[in-house]
């Protein structure tokens, strides 16, 4: 066994000293190479170019279309630190919808030798990547040559054919000492020549006008001398993002267009028809779908006014067969309410009014849940309260979404009961399914067909027809579902509801009149308890139709004139203390309203082309252009 000194460190102690000494080190060595980086995406763009001179010669192949030979000689500075392997420029793949085809690229020095270079291809760019993986330093010049295709274009006008053509980008983050330019045109198309051209150079949208000259003087010079095919722009300095655009004119039909650009029946205009068409017949077939609905929303056609409703169309099935209120839920507690199965508690003052709606916080009080014997009554009574002894209370919660979700499956029960219950169906329109079907076959091959359109060439109408199949395919799926239509029990059911509203909508003295049945209630006394007693059984179709205003008020004057007068407390609401509900100004017209408000809000809740060669051009309007920097 070793003994050690007692003056000596520990084993341990030694290895925690180097580690933390080892983890100094590595943390000075990152910090100082954090400094130190250069970051390289930043650093390849900082250089400059002393010179960059592009010669385009221009020409038609055996098809009477444009091609041109660009050779740009490019001269960049580069700093005497590893920063650049060479430079990058990149060529757009089309122009005014038809594709330019670069082609037949080659990289060389000044002396002619070969510089190796890459190509890459991405999002409608052609890339030629100079150099390889060694660092340039000084000064470089490369000459970059390539072949596009269908250079020239017909102007919108007919007045001209023109190569009209961004010569030097507008992206390069670098500063251009000296730019230059020519363009030699060759002599079949010298003769074709108008002798108009301009220069433009700058900013991307800029007017400001360079110099363009050809052999025998400036643009515009006469005579013209058709023989003089080359034009040239003078050197001008331009700094980082500007560039030059030239716009020489030659007499209309030059050149021969591509098909791209030429006026096309089946690739502009067919598709667009054909989506009309397919529009059209889905229109039909929606108009067809709304007149089978409404012709199975008819019973008799007539409505005669009614006074009751049967205790088997309960406010959650009566909404959906009537088709009024979207929210039935407060019409259905209100029904459960006067016809016994519970009492409703607002919140109110001392003074006997009500608490302010956004601060009333309403109760329900089971008072006798054997009243409920219809099942969505029934339904009703289970899905509010936790118990169904009588007695037992629920508040109203201001924000909950699981209440929110029990109150819309009493909705959802709605409308699964006028199904099961055979009022309402689900059925296809035979005529508007056939349309439809049509439709969205007619607008499928449109479709197909502006796909194609839209691959081959830049045509506005076809971007166009795809908005008219959108509507097309939403109104052919319309005609071709099924919908859900009224049986002859159901459309019989609605028009006994319309009828129940065409009481609550007359006068005063109209109703009285209506009132006849069996027991002989239009000669009751306005205050009697039967009168009363249907009036509040009303009240919530009253609600449904959106008339709880007007029925409130009709009811308020059948309160007062019973016995009781202003005193009158009627049994299924409580909240206004002790000066009753009556004799206040609309007390009970504020607290159904407020009801309405706060357990609806309750229910509902859920967390939360032109030229340019005779002016009128400018930087950037024109064809190529493309990118460039470096690497």
């Amino acid at each position: 066994m070793v003994a050690h000194s007692p003056h000596s460190p520990a084993p341990t102690a030694r290895i925690i000293a180097l580690a933390v000494a080892l983890l100094c080190a590595l943390l000075l060595s990152g910090a100082w190479q954090a400094l130190t980086a250069r970051p390289a995406h930043a650093d390849v763009q900082n250089f400059s170019y002393d010179r960059w001179h592009v010669a385009a010669d221009i020409g038609v192949n055996d098809e009477g279309r444009a091609t041109a030979r660009f050779t740009e000689t490019i001269t960049a500075r580069f700093p005497d630190h590893d920063q650049n392997r060479g430079l990058v420029r990149g060529i757009p793949g089309r122009y005014e919808g038809a594709p330019l085809s670069p082609r037949d690229f080659t990289v060389t020095d000044v002396a002619g030798d070969a510089v190796p270079f890459e190509i890459e291809h991405d999002d409608g760019f052609t890339a030629v990547l100079t150099g390889d993986d060694r660092y340039l330093h000084g000064v470089h010049t490369v000459v970059i040559s390539y072949t596009l295709s269908d250079v020239i274009l017909a102007r919108d006008d007919g007045a001209r054919d023109e190569f009209y053509w961004d010569l030097l980008d507008f992206e390069h983050a670098q500063q251009v000492d000296s730019f230059s330019a020519e363009v030699t045109f060759d002599a079949a198309l010298a003769e074709q020549l108008s002798g108009d051209a301009r220069c433009y150079a700058g900013a991307a949208g800029s007017d400001a006008e360079c110099v363009i000259e050809r052999g025998s003087g400036s643009a515009g010079a006469e005579p013209f001398n058709p023989a003089a095919a080359t034009w040239s722009v003078a050197p001008l300095t331009l700094e980082a993002r500007e560039g030059v655009t030239v716009a020489i004119g030659l007499a209309p039909g030059a050149v021969t267009q591509p098909a791209a650009r030429l006026p096309s029946f089946a690739l502009d205009i067919a598709p667009l028809l054909i989506a009309g068409a397919g529009l059209l017949l889905s229109a039909a077939a929606c108009v067809s779908v709304m007149r089978m609905r409404r012709k199975r929303r008819v019973h008799r056609g007539t409505i005669v006014a009614q006074y009751d409703v049967p205790r088997q169309w309960p406010p959650l099935l009566a909404a959906e067969l009537a088709g009024t209120s979207p929210h039935p839920v407060p019409a259905q507690i209100v029904h459960l309410a006067v016809t016994g199965a519970l009492r409703i508690e607002l919140e109110s003052k001392p003074d006997g009014t009500l608490v302010r709606p956004k601060k009333q916080r309403p109760r329900l009080r089971l008072v006798d849940p054997a009243v409920a014997e219809e099942p969505l009554d029934h339904a009703t009574v289970a899905r509010v309260f936790s118990s169904a002894v009588p007695g037992t209370v629920f508040e109203v919660p201001r924000k909950s979404e699981k209440f929110a979700s029990r109150m819309e499956k009493l909705r959802s029960d709605g409308r699964a009961a006028a199904f099961k219950r055979g009022y309402v169906t689900r059925v296809y329109s035979a005529v508007g399914r056939v349309l439809g079907v049509a439709g969205l076959a007619l607008t499928a091959a449109a479709f197909a067909l502006g796909c194609v359109a839209i691959g081959q060439r830049e045509s506005p109408l076809a971007f166009a027809a795809i908005l008219v199949e959108i509507v097309a395919v939403v109104l052919a799926v319309i005609g071709v579902k099924r919908h859900r239509v009224f049986t002859a029990q159901g459309a019989e059911a609605r028009e006994y509801l319309l009828g129940v509203r065409e009481f609550i909508r007359v006068a005063e003295a109209d109703r009285i009149a209506m009132l006849q049945s069996v027991t002989g209630a239009e000669r009751l006394p306005a205050g009697d308890a039967s009168v009363v007693q249907l009036y509040e059984r009303l009240l919530p179709y009253a609600m449904l139709f959106g008339m709880e205003k007007e029925w409130t008020r009709a009811l308020e004057v059948q309160y007062e004139a019973t016995p009781q007068g202003a005193s009158f407390a009627p049994h299924w609401v409580a909240g206004t203390g002790a000066v009753g509900l009556i004799g206040v100004g609309s007390a009970l017209e504020s607290t159904i309203s407020q009801f309405t408000s706060t357990f609806t809000s309750a229910a509902g809740y859920t967390a939360s082309s032109s030229g340019g060669s005779t002016g009128g051009g400018f930087a950037g309007g024109g064809g190529g252009g493309g990118f460039s920097g470096g690497r």
